[in-house]
């Protein structure tokens, strides 16, 4: 098997991101990425929240931006 590059390797992941993101959205539902120590979602319609955890465990979203603005 041929030993990949980095630039290769990159692209590769580019494109399963672009991949992965498109089925999200074509599925109706969110995808997740990482942002420094936060989990951020992004929903087909554009909205983007934070997602944190309160004391007890309980999830909760923080609106991020307005896709209408």
């Amino acid at each position: 098997m041929k030993e990949l590059s980095w630039e290769e390797l990159n692209e590769y992941g580019k494109q399963a991101t672009a991949a992965a993101r498109k089925s999200a959205f074509d599925a109706g539902t969110f995808y997740c990425y990482a942002e420094g120590d936060k989990v951020i979602r992004v929903y087909p319609d554009g909205r983007k929240t934070e997602v944190i955890y309160d004391g007890n465990g309980n999830q909760k979203e923080i609106k991020l931006d307005d896709p209408e603005k």
